[in-house]
Parts: structure tokens; C-alpha cells; sequence
């Protein structure tokens, strides 16, 4: 049994929350003024989805829907729209935790690739059909193209300067209910 106790369990879910929460932050607070800057990589999807398949306790649904929402109403943003697709792709992925598990790190990439880059076609073809202010699309392909680059770097921080890995078959909770 893995020595995760409920009030460790905890802190971990309010230590995801609080890291999205730093991250809104970097993301409101105004660096670079100059009009021409590029996009940066959504490093919080990474970090979400890379907890997914690794450690799913973690981050619950609430929590992903909490920091996510608080993210749309902070950016101004659509409020909800990429909150709910980033949970239904959240969810797809706890849906098949078992078969992510087995991947190979390169198709673990390639599906979370596809994912966020479901996530931000919907997203802006959603905000062209009602006439919304989307990003120019130049825009999103680089958000795309540095968020898929940004996935496996996440990754090896968390495998190598955390130790949060993909647990081994037979581990269980601090429920008893196998990971």
C-alpha cells in the first residue's frame, strides 16, 4: 500500500490548486507590454494532465473546474468555455486511465497534443460563431506548437525533481482503492 494518508492526500489537492492559482497570477501580471510578444505555453494544462495520468487523486474534478473557472473570470475570458473543454478533456483522459498508463511516453504526448489542440480549435471556432473577440489563429498555433513543447519538460520535472511517477500495478490508495 502506498503511504499516502488522507491529510497528505489533501495538501497535494490544495498544493494544485495553489500552483494554479500562482499561475493566473503570472498570467495577469503585465512583463511585457510590447505588442508583438509570443505566446506562452499553457504550463497548467501540462501540469494538470501530466497529474492525471500519474497521480489521478490528486486532482479531482473540482479542483481542475475551481482553478480553471478562476483562470476564465481573472483573463476575462469567455467565462466557461475553455473551463469546461479543458474538464471534458480532463475527464476523457481519467475515463482511460488504464490505457494511458500503458503508453508509451510518446503517445501519452501525442494524446495530450491532441487534446489541448481539440480544446483550442473548439475553443476559437466557438468564439467565431458568436462573433466573440477570438486570438488571431497565428496566435493559437504557436500556443499550441509551445504548449505540446512544454508537455514533456513538465513531465520530467515531475518524474525527476518531485518524484511523481506513474504508480506501479498493485499500489493502492490511502482508501485501499487501486491506482
Amino acid at each position: 500500500m502506498e503511504d499516502t494518508s488522507p491529510l497528505r492526500l489533501w495538501m497535494y489537492r490544495l498544493s494544485f490548486v495553489l500552483v494554479g492559482m500562482v499561475f493566473i497570477l503570472w498570467a495577469i501580471i503585465p512583463f511585457d507590454l510590447s505588442a508583438g510578444s509570443l505566446p506562452v505555453p499553457d504550463i497548467f494544462y501540462c501540469i494538470t494532465m501530466a497529474l492525471i495520468v500519474r497521480r489521478p487523486e490528486y486532482v479531482p474534478i473540482w479542483s481542475i473546474f475551481a482553478v480553471f473557472f478562476m483562470r476564465d473570470i481573472l483573463t476575462q475570458a469567455p467565462l466557461g468555455l475553455a473551463t469546461l473543454l479543458i474538464v471534458m478533456g480532463s475527464e476523457v483522459v481519467r475515463g482511460n486511465i488504464q490505457a494511458f498508463r500503458e503508453y508509451i511516453f510518446g503517445l501519452e504526448w501525442l494524446w495530450m497534443a491532441t487534446i489541448f489542440v481539440a480544446v483550442t480549435l473548439v475553443q476559437h471556432v466557438l468564439l467565431l460563431l458568436t462573433l466573440s473577440s477570438a486570438p488571431r489563429l497565428v496566435e493559437q498555433v504557436l500556443l499550441i506548437l509551445f504548449t505540446v513543447i512544454a508537455y514533456p519538460v513538465t513531465v520530467g520535472v515531475m518524474k525527476y525533481a518531485m518524484g511523481i511517477t506513474k504508480p506501479r500495478p498493485g499500489v493502492t490508495d490511502a482508501w485501499g482503492k487501486r491506482l
